[in-house]
């Protein structure tokens, strides 16, 4: 019987320090920036109008990675499953914080970009000031993204939030007025030193002007604007993690259903893929695959060994590498 409990506490041993192993492979692993994105508005699933300040940052930064916030930008159309602008908002703000909290849980020392545009910009606003969003139903007024993560964000860029108003120290461009969904009065946001928000004096959204063609100009009008702003946060903070050396092309996923939870599309590189109560995207962005959270186990162990921990980690974690 002792001769039995020694082997079991030999294989409980074996499958720690195979653990431990595979946690200090993943930290190498982790990408020094890495940029979240969020589209407009009826935009085809990806990253819309925020692509061009997120590949702006990718070919800026070698090694830098992104991924698409995965959720309706709906505003009641036929073509985006019918969703309420205020539901997709809210899904919105979860998908954010879901996705941010996860990444930074993963690779903590990396660096993260936030690039919001319109509806995109107004969940990014929501989840990284908090202060809820009474517009749309959201009555928490806490920030729901982690406290540790909110510390690796560098630059957050919002382009035509509907949240605008005037006289807050982030405020970039002609816009003197508030937008459609606007922040209440004296509002600050805990974060502001972080923040870039482009508004046009013209545009109806994010002011009350009558030119929507303004309103998709952000990327082109500010954008070497936004990054300079990006590459002086990140030159401040300094860079974390290790780079894995190449460049990933922006991920593109599906929307959310009305809850926020995905219900198809792909989880970006090192996004889950899935483990115990998962109920996301199962499948990685090419051209990754999903692994595992422990697929380095090693040849030498014996059989029964390896069986196990690979087992027991499939369970627990799965993740896009």
């Amino acid at each position: 019987m002792f001769k039995r409990l020694g082997l079991s506490a030999s294989f409980v041993l074996l499958a720690l320090q195979a653990f431990a192993s595979e946690v200090e492979l993943e930290k190498r692993a982790c990408p020094n920036i890495h940029v979240f994105g969020a589209r407009e508005t009826t935009a085809p699933a990806g990253y819309g109008t925020a692509g061009v300040v997120v590949n702006l940052v990718l070919n800026a930064h070698s090694g830098s990675t992104s991924e698409a916030i995965n959720y309706p930008a709906c505003g009641g159309q036929s073509s985006c499953g019918g969703v309420s602008y205020a539901n997709s908002a809210v899904a919105g703000v979860k998908a954010v914080a879901a996705a941010v909290n996860s990444f930074n849980t993963q690779c903590p020392q990396t660096q993260l970009v936030l690039v919001g545009y319109s509806q995109g910009g107004q969940i990014m606003d929501d989840a990284f000031c908090g202060g809820g969003d009474t517009n749309e139903g959201l009555s928490d007024t806490s920030i729901p993204i982690q406290a540790s993560a909110i510390k690796m964000i560098a630059a957050a860029i919002f382009m035509g939030d509907p949240r605008h108003i005037p006289g807050l120290s982030y405020n970039v461009g002609t816009c003197n007025a508030s937008g459609f969904a606007p922040r209440p009065t004296g509002f600050q946001c805990p974060s502001a030193s972080k923040i870039k928000s482009y508004c046009d004096a013209a545009d109806p959204y994010c002011c009350n002007g009558s030119d929507a063609n303004t309103h998709q100009g952000y990327g082109t009008e500010y954008g070497q604007q936004a990054l300079t702003f990006i590459n002086a946060q990140l030159a401040a903070a300094g860079t974390g993690g290790s780079s894995p050396g190449t460049t990933t092309v922006p991920a593109t996923t599906a929307p959310a259903g009305p809850t926020g939870n995905p219900t198809g599309g792909t989880a970006a590189q090192y996004g889950q893929c899935g483990g115990i109560g998962w109920t996301g995207p199962t499948v990685c962005a090419s051209p990754f695959t999903c692994k595992v959270a422990n697929s380095y186990v090693s040849s030498y162990s014996p059989l029964p060994v390896r069986k196990f921990l690979k087992a027991f980690f499939h369970q627990q974690y799965s993740q896009c590498l």
